[in-house]
């Protein structure tokens, strides 16, 4: 089977379930076209799927993706995240469509205007034949109220599989050593939907005469907070000291917002720390261990957790039936089965129009193959570390 993948934020959680998902079915050809988000790489894409990285804006990344899906006749189109998901209404009918939101644009915290214009949106691309992939119970339960004969497959999300050289020893103080004060960590980027503020918030109110608080991600939606509270923000680093971190850590402290089906809350509990989530209707439904909804409920409950023996124990043992309940192999049995059932449910697969290479088509690159600069410059300019790569864009479509 050939399946395609497209996602305009190619980063952090994303890109990792994306290469979760290329390695779980590693049977399957799997093509990658994709928008980076540069320093949010997390894991590299595996040398059996091949990556075609689009540089230039949303609406170009629209049209070189749908030219590119035309091209390769794909068994199947997996569409991950809203924008990619814009595509639904760009795609002829006839292509086996596969949605995965990873969390629904109107669950963010955005006014209500602009929520019920994403809800509107949503719910016209949901009636064209498609599967809706859910990493949750919650994104399920949207689907089915976006058009209820929707036809849906549950895929849970899962941490990419450690090895021994994947583990880094911590040798700084960037988590505070062993017999000092205990270290709540938070993983994300610093921005509105993780909710840096209520973090901070929290952390102002449990004070740092008694806990460390660090953040792990980067970004500028809220930094100030993190900065006036005593949180320190290790900003982006490798998947390697990220698992040595959370190991390292007292507490896993989710303060997010809106949420689909985070993977570093599912890393945290794969690494041994505790983690308690901010009480919002996806972490709810999916069972994790929760703090509530207010900043004084959560500052009482992480109190609760240092000083209660009885409660500690029994976020430690919730949070390991997490790592036990989101992993690899259950993740991948449910991916087969939902490609699988999508193949034989949803069309034929072959788009009615095929564009040849050299007639317009968007050409397949491999970009490993190709140097890229660090920092973005202008899409398409070279630059003193390398080239950048962009899909070439077609005229007069």
């Amino acid at each position: 089977m050939r399946i395609i993948h497209v996602s305009e934020a190619f980063g952090g959680g994303l890109r990792s379930a994306i290469i979760n998902y290329v390695q779980a079915t590693d049977d399957h050809e799997h093509l990658i076209f994709a928008r980076a988000r540069a320093g949010h790489e997390t894991f590299d894409v595996p040398v059996s799927a091949r990556f075609v990285e689009y540089r230039g804006g949303l609406f170009g990344f629209l049209f070189e993706a749908r030219a590119f899906v035309l091209q390769q006749r794909a068994d199947i189109v997996h569409l991950h995240s809203s924008y990619a998901g814009l595509l639904r209404a760009l795609l002829p009918s006839g292509i086996r469509i596969v949605y995965s939101p990873h969390c629904y644009a109107m669950e963010t915290g955005r006014p209500a205007m602009k929520r019920a214009v994403y809800w509107s949106v949503e719910r016209m691309l949901a009636q064209r034949p498609q599967m809706l992939m859910a990493v949750g119970p919650r994104e399920a339960e949207l689907g089915h109220h976006l058009r209820s004969a929707l036809p849906i497959r549950e895929v849970p999300n899962c941490a990419t599989p450690v090895s021994a050289p994947d583990v880094a020893p911590v040798d700084d103080d960037t988590v505070a050593p062993s017999g000092s004060k205990p270290t709540i960590v938070m993983v994300g980027r610093v921005a509105d939907q993780k909710d840096p503020q209520f973090f901070a918030a929290v952390a102002e109110q449990l004070g740092t005469g008694r806990f460390d608080y660090v953040w792990i991600g980067e970004g500028d939606e809220g930094r100030h907070h993190l900065d006036r509270a005593g949180v320190r923000i290790t900003g982006w680093v490798d998947p390697a000291r990220t698992r040595s971190l959370l190991r390292s850590a007292g507490l896993y402290l989710h303060s997010a917002a809106w949420e689909g089906a985070p993977l570093s809350t599912i890393e945290a509990s794969v690494m041994g720390c505790p983690v308690l989530c901010r009480s919002i209707p996806s972490m709810a439904a999916l069972g994790y261990p929760l703090a509530g909804a207010t900043v004084s409920e959560v500052a009482a409950t992480t109190n609760r957790f240092f000083a209660d023996a009885d409660f500690h124990a029994d976020v430690v043992r919730r949070s390991s039936r997490i790592a036990q309940d989101f992993s690899f192999s259950r993740m991948q049995t449910r991916l087969s089965a939902a490609y699988a059932f999508a193949e034989r449910r949803l069309g034929d697969g072959a788009p009615p129009v095929a564009r040849a290479v050299g007639a317009g088509a968007v050409p397949m690159v491999d970009v490993r193959a190709v140097a890229l600069p660090t920092q973005p410059t202008t899409a398409g300019a070279a630059s003193s570390k390398g080239t950048w790569f962009r899909a070439p864009t077609t005229r007069g479509r």
